[in-house]
């Protein structure tokens, strides 16, 4: 019976899922139905468009909607075409007879169908999308172009879900424009000193006045651009005007600097009117402009930034007379310097910046605001800084001293919403500032021109004018009613739930089985005393927690939560000499994430037996805080919840060690840095013992263009090519955090420090011969180096002319050292190396729609993306161990001669290497070829080495001319028996400032570790290799994900049916044996 029950049930079940199934097909076919109760539809127009197209619309109109079928539609992407068509149709029922539209799918007929596109200059686009459990993209059609009679065509690119909210507004904003072309509007906030500045802004668009320095401030929504200069008060009131200006489409200029000089003559004022005997003195600004950066993820450097390309400029000496002054902080920025690759306009006329300070990205605070962070104006490579002098000096005391390589001077923040503002940032105000922005020699009023072009073009003001509805926030509650809706929240669903279990427990036994009315008759006085000592054990059991938090068992694999025996063996060995602070700020003011680093430390300590403070940053006065600040360490922001708001504060986490009268400081010990304690004091107490830190000279190339593109895209247009920006500070940055000294060498006059420890070379590029002799002998003499090179820079970009079709162009980067590797048996191979093991990236692809190229981001998830993985690590390198996944983004395989290395001596370790599904493509010139990207069953022989280490005697190189009088590397005599290392990495990319700490990949560990080894030896960078990493895993055909994916979705409701067949059986079998016993115990107490 209890089986045809369940027959019964299981067959309803099934018929009723398949008159779902069946019904919403039926719905599917017949388009569904729609019904708007918010009036947020698309077909759900307003009056005003009502009003235009009644009254405004007096010629025909012509919408076309270039899209591709819903079958090659991505699932995300399934629902536009519909949206759009049911838009389009109600637009067409307003104006039947001058109306008319059609839905065209270029994909059908092939390429016919991309030329037609390709004449209204309508382009696809990639996105992203999930096959067979693998990234991969898709390029796809989704456009509308509207053709006014007598006006020029509307392209509106690339329309996605997100836009069809206000795509209605968009048509109409763009329609009206063609009548009544849109005037932008500026406003302005500046001190006294910018008069100049809003009369040439005025050629261009009306300008109002703004007051910023009021406490509560407001900005016009009825203006375009914003410009702040040298902002002096800065609130929160201020920073949510400035977010809700950008989130509305509209652009900000921010220009300003952490310090101000000041002149004065060192003589008689009165009769010395020449530049001659001038001195300065530095002023540092309010904080505001730190304030205001910080959230946006920049910071203003507080060193005085010189470089030799510098001019004079008129300044008020003495606070009256005007002289010109040439300075070496008087930077003069050329447009090589430039990179305007994201504006209207290229680069023109020089800028002159007066005391600059130089902005700092944070790559990842910067993504957190919702931004994305590109250099668009730098020194030259001839730059120098010094700390910010406290009296007056003049340029005999500006010797170059300390160089650095290019430093910011403007950086352009792109919002990840393409349809909110951009905010450009200046490193000084001078520019717009009287007197210079009309000198002679200088395009700054060209630049303000190409500003307007770029924030205020015709298309950028149409989208302004978009009104897009934004969820009001909610008001602030108190305390008293935010806890009251925490309680409803947290409890409500939880004590309904109790209700009717409580209701029948406490409900007599009337009517009720035997149990119920025995709980009734005695369960209340049995359970008071259970209950009180539950509550008891519960309280004694939190205070017991409480009290041993920390101390526990470490059930890790490699006890990552012990300290490891050589940090402990090291700061023993320094019990009795060495002593620490720990600034830190209080526990209640840390974030979760940050609570227990007092409590790590402390205990650290305490085991071995030495002794540590605990220094609250508010109990230090301004000595000890300056001595901090100048040994690196300082306040850093964080986020935490307070009062269910996220709020930014500011805390300490900072380590001070002491021995003897040296002081050595772990500047800040965050999220990140945490995992690596042990090293950072196992390096500390190194630093102690030997007087200083590691020293590392770091040769990094710049980004440059090809000698085709600059000849073609600037030579020719009487144009300067952008010479590039320094696109690894960010790695550099995190070597000083770690406790490294860095040499900058100069590729124009290289020279390594005296005391180099390690060289690290990121790109070498032709012409690279002197770095190449220089790195050379270092080896020569036992040097330890790390190189990452590579290739390649793979562009994608898009031309009308082929139908805006995809094509992949190899971008050589000119690398260079290979002339070297041959001469020991090594050569990195000038092929595209790709992989089934890949991933996704989101790259800039360039789309040649007009004479101005515009770089749009698009999903990119092809084979040349190589992905390496635990599985492809060698176990027992200090440099993989524990490493989780890295991204060889363009990568190329190195390919060593076995004999030769042999012969000269030399060890190899292959260290990481590609999946076994790996090939490449012998590319000689020209787009790579659309078959080469697919998989083919040609894969090279065996796993490919990504990344190999070389021990031995290196030779020293020099050039020598053969017999047709040309020079060439030749490998000089040996002088000695010395063995150095060489660790070369097949991909630079990986390392550059926006791919460093990508998400998902531990590019920064892998140098980290192989800094580490370089620079301190094996046993320091096993400790720098001590953290938990995410692993991940090789390619697997599709059977295997098949077969995986039914294991993991059927194994648990297959376990549950046996076990309830198999209980099934034995449960009759148990109620036999029950029963048996039962009636023989029964016929035993009656004989």
């Amino acid at each position: 019976m209890k089986s045809r029950f369940l027959l019964q049930t299981v067959a309803a079940f099934a018929l009723l899922l398949a008159a779902v199934v069946y019904c919403g097909r039926l719905v599917g076919l017949s388009g569904g139905g729609e019904l708007d109760l918010g009036g947020h539809s698309t077909t759900s127009l307003s009056a005003e468009t009502h009003r235009f197209f009644a009254d405004e619309l007096d010629r025909n109109l012509a919408i076309t909607y270039l899209v591709s079928s819903r079958d090659d539609m991505p699932s995300h992407f399934k629902g536009v075409e519909k949206q759009v068509r049911g838009l389009l149709e109600v637009l067409r029922r307003l104006a039947p007879d001058r109306v008319d539209y059609r839905i065209v799918d270029p994909q059908v007929s092939g390429d016919a169908g991309a030329s037609y596109a390709a004449r209204r200059k309508v382009s696809p686009i990639s996105v992203r999308r999930v096959l067979r459990d693998e990234h991969d993209e898709k390029k796809i059609w989704s456009s509308l172009v509207l053709a006014y009679e007598g006006h020029p065509d509307i392209l509106i690119q690339g329309i996605e879900t997100a836009h069809l909210p206000h795509l209605e507004q968009l048509i109409l904003q763009h329609l009206r424009s063609l009548t009544r072309p849109v005037q932008p509007s500026f406003a302005v906030a500046a001190p006294a000193g910018y008069e100049v500045f809003p009369q040439i802004l005025s050629q261009h668009g009306p300008v109002v006045y703004v007051d910023m320095d009021v406490t509560r401030p407001h900005l016009p929504l009825d203006t375009d651009i914003f410009f702040w200069l040298e902002p002096r008060r800065v609130t929160d009131a201020h920073l949510r005007q400035l977010r809700r200006y950008v989130d509305s489409g509209r652009s900000v200029v921010l220009a300003g600097s952490a310090y101000s000089v000041e002149y004065r003559s060192a003589g008689d004022a009165a009769a010395d009117t020449s530049a001659a005997g001038i001195r300065y003195r530095v002023h540092r600004s309010p904080p505001a402009w730190e304030q205001l950066l910080r959230p946006l993820g920049l910071r203003p450097l507080p060193d005085l930034l010189m470089d030799r390309n510098a001019g004079a400029v008129p300044v008020t000496v003495d606070g009256g007379r005007l002289v010109e002054v040439e300075a070496p902080f008087h930077l003069r920025n050329l447009p090589a310097f430039r990179d305007f690759r994201n504006f209207r306009t290229p680069a023109r006329g020089g800028l002159s910046f007066v005391a600059a300070s130089a902005l700092e990205i944070d790559p990842q605070r910067v993504s957190a605001a919702g931004f994305r962070a590109d250099v668009v104006a730098t020194t030259t490579e001839h730059a120098w800084v010094r700390a910010l002098p406290d009296g007056s000096f003049d340029n005999d005391d500006l010797s170059a001293d300390l160089t650095v390589p290019k430093q910011n001077l403007m950086v352009l923040l792109t919002p990840e919403d393409l349809w909110s503002g951009q905010i450009l940032v200046a490193a000084s105000a001078s520019p717009f500032r009287d007197g210079i922005i009309t000198r002679s020699g200088y395009g700054h009023a060209v630049v303000i021109k190409d500003l307007v072009r770029t924030f205020a073009g015709p298309q950028r003001l149409v989208r302004i004018r978009v009104e897009r509805p934004r969820p009001e926030p909610l008001p602030p509650m108190t305390d008293a009613s935010r806890l009251f809706w925490r309680g409803i929240a947290v409890f409500l669903i939880p004590l309904l739930l109790l209700a009717v279990p409580m209701r029948r427990f406490w409900r007599t036994g009337q009517g009720g089985s035997r149990w119920s009315a025995l709980l009734a008759q005695r369960g209340r006085a049995a359970l008071r005393p259970a209950a009180v000592g539950l509550l008891l054990v519960i309280s004694l059991g939190a205070g017991l927690a409480g009290a041993l938090r920390g101390i526990g068992p470490d059930l890790t694999a490699d006890r990552y939560n012990t300290p490891d025996p050589e940090t402990l063996l090291l700061l023993e060995r320094s019990r009795g000499a060495l002593t620490g602070d720990l600034v830190i700020s209080p526990r209640a003011a840390m974030p979760t994430s940050l609570k227990g680093v007092e409590k790590r430390v402390i205990s650290l300590f305490d085991r071995v037996g030495i002794p540590l403070h605990v220094v609250r940053p508010a109990s230090l006065n301004q000595a000890a805080l300056k001595a901090l600040h100048s040994a690196g360490a300082g306040p850093f922001e964080v986020k935490r919840v307070q009062r269910d708001t996220l709020v930014a504060f500011q805390v300490w986490s900072a380590l001070q060690l002491k021995k003897g009268d040296r002081v050595t400081v772990v500047p800040r010990l965050d999220a990140s840095t945490l995992e690596h304690l042990d090293f950072l004091i196992a390096a500390a107490v190194r630093r102690l013992d030997d007087g200083e830190a590691p020293m590392v000279s770091v040769v990094s190339d710049l980004p440059r263009l090809s000698p085709a593109e600059a000849l073609e895209d600037y030579q020719k247009k009487s144009l300067s090519a952008p010479g590039g920006v320094d696109v690894y500070s960010h790695l550099k940055e995190l070597l000083v955090d770690y406790g490294y000294r860095l040499h900058h060498v100069n590729q124009r006059y290289p020279s390594l420090a005296e005391d180099t420890d390690a060289v690290l070379w990121l790109q070498p590029r032709r012409d690279s011969g002197p770095v190449i002799e220089l790195v050379s002998a270092f080896l020569a003499g036992g040097g330890q180096t790390v190189v990452a090179m590579q290739h390649f820079n793979i562009q994608q970009r898009q031309y009308r002319g082929t139908g805006f079709r995809t094509v992949y162009w190899p971008q050589p980067q000119f690398q260079d050292l290979d002339r070297y590797l041959r001469l020991v048996g090594v050569e990195q191979v000038r092929e595209v190396l790709m992989d089934r093991t890949r991933h996704r990236l989101k790259l800039d692809t360039q789309v040649n729609r007009t004479a101005v190229r515009e770089y749009n981001p698009q999903e990119v998830a092809l084979p040349f993306l190589i992905r390496a993985v635990g599985a492809n690590y060698a176990p027992d390198s200090p440099v993989t161990r524990n490493l989780g996944d890295l991204l060889f983004i363009w990568g190329n395989r190195f390919a060593l001669d076995s004999s030769r290395l042999a012969e000269g001596g030399f060890r190899t370790d292959v260290i990481i290497t590609t999946s076994d599904l790996s090939w490449a493509y012998p590319w000689k010139g020209g787009w790579l070829p659309p078959e080469v990207l697919s998989p083919s069953q040609n894969y090279l022989s065996g796993r490919q080495p990504l990344a190999v280490s070389i021990t031995g005697p290196f030779p020293a190189a020099g050039f020598a001319e053969d017999d047709e009088g040309r020079k060439r590397l030749v490998a000089l005599p040996r002088s000695g028996d010395s063995e150095g290392s060489l660790l070369l990495l097949g991909s630079s990319e990986m390392f550059k400032n926006h791919r460093l700490h990508s998400r998902g990949f531990q590019h920064a560990q892998l140098l980290l570790n192989a800094i580490a080894l370089a620079a301190h030896g094996p046993d320091m960078a096993r400790l720098q290799a001590r953290h938990r990493p995410p692993r991940g895993f090789v390619f697997l055909d599709s059977a295997s994900k098949t077969w995986w994916r039914l294991f993991v979705v059927g194994a648990g409701p297959l376990a549950l049916a046996l076990t309830t067949v198999a209980y099934r059986r034995y449960r009759p079998r148990r109620e036999r044996s029950r029963r048996s016993v039962a009636s023989s115990t029964e016929k035993g107490n009656h004989p």
